[in-house]
């Protein structure tokens, strides 16, 4: 048998190598799917899951403020409910994103105008389901005779930021 010699030079590179590619598709991935926010900066300050925050810039107390999601706009699963919120004030709600286990779902904004009619209106709607991150902020400017709200919206989707998107029944 003969005796083969591995230069030593060879064999560093090689380890080189291996330790460069072990990090590159190992260790880099987990840093960036467990440690790493991809989020906007604005947003960065909110917890990971869904977080929908109400500020009332209006003069008048607000309705009581329904949160809820919905994959086919009839059987909603509550999210949570903003008491009537003071002029001035911000209310904040903030949850998992776990139990959205499908992907085409909307967050929904529920409140009561006159007659006791209920408004609905669809202020987040998720491309994947299980978004890592999700902001909606609602800015309320006014409470109309009727009831209705005039606000403006804007957020992140997990996906994407939107607004501000101005709404209102007129």
């Amino acid at each position: 048998m003969k005796k083969t010699n591995i230069p030593l030079s060879l064999i560093i590179f090689l380890g080189l190598i291996l330790t460069i590619l072990v990090t590159l598709f190992i260790i880099l991935p987990i840093y960036l799917l467990f440690f790493l926010d991809g989020s906007p900066d604005e947003y960065k300050k909110y917890d990971k899951g869904v977080t929908i925050e109400v500020n009332n810039f209006s003069d008048q107390n607000l309705p009581d403020l329904q949160f809820s999601y919905s994959g086919n706009q009839t059987d909603f699963i509550e999210l949570g409910t903003i008491k009537s919120l003071d002029p001035g004030k911000t209310g904040k709600i903030t949850g998992s994103s776990k139990e959205m286990k499908t992907n085409d779902i909307s967050v929904y904004l529920h409140y009561y105008i006159e007659d006791s009619e209920q408004k609905e209106d669809s202020i987040l709607y998720f491309y994947t389901r299980q978004p890592p991150k999700a902001v909606a902020i609602l800015n309320i400017y006014e409470v109309d005779s009727k009831g209705y709200l005039k606000y403006e919206l804007s957020g992140y989707n997990g996906w994407s930021k939107f607004g501000p998107e101005e709404r209102s029944e007129k």
